[in-house]
């Protein structure tokens, strides 16, 4: 899914604000897809109760200033938040975090998956693990089930490092993610056989 759509999602799902669209599907559909709107949804509730809960203590205990200090602190965190959006690292930390998150296994179920990141008609472009696609570990390209004439392979991922039109020679291991282009039934017959 692309970025832009995927930040939708998160916004709804943060939000409780559901909407019924193909994007929404596919995230449904998808184990790992899930369980991050799952948390979200929790975060989103959690945070509404909390200042739910804030206002009725402040209302109750008849708080009526809050001090000068705590003031600045959050107008200061409110900007530096406002920067860090406006500057666009938003992608790059999330990036970051995507790639530590892969080295510790703690996305071995992203890993290990499919992903359609766009569609036109019946061809699309996936993301697809080598460990999903590969029948023998360390084999050569031309022997996974992608490697066809009607699928073309755009790149090879690599701890972080992309191999753009690999060779078909070219030795790849489990942990290597494949650019695949493609008619989507194709694709995706290969995917759930491997």
């Amino acid at each position: 899914m692309e970025r832009s759509r995927a930040h939708f999602q998160a916004l709804s799902a943060l939000s409780g604000t559901g909407f019924t669209t193909k994007d929404a599907e596919t995230v449904v559909s998808h184990s790992s897809r899930r369980w991050i709107v799952t948390w979200l949804m929790f975060f989103g509730n959690a945070g509404f109760v909390t200042v739910l809960i804030l206002i009725i203590i402040s209302v109750q205990s008849n708080i009526t200033s809050i001090p000068v200090p705590h003031l600045i602190w959050v107008a200061v965190l409110l900007v530096a938040c406002g920067l860090f959006i406006w500057l666009g690292m938003m992608d790059r930390v999330s990036d970051a975090m995507v790639r530590f998150m892969r080295k510790k296994s703690f996305l071995n179920q992203a890993i290990t998956d499919w992903d359609l990141l766009h569609r036109e008609g019946e061809y699309g472009v996936f993301r697809i693990s080598m460990q999903h696609a590969l029948r023998n570990a360390d084999a050569a390209l031309n022997d996974s089930p992608l490697c066809k004439p009607s699928i073309g392979i755009l790149a090879l991922e690599r701890d972080g490092e992309v191999i753009a039109f690999p060779s078909a020679e070219i030795k790849v291991e489990s942990r290597d993610m494949l650019l695949c282009y493609g008619k989507i039934k194709e694709i995706m017959g290969i995917t759930k056989e491997g």
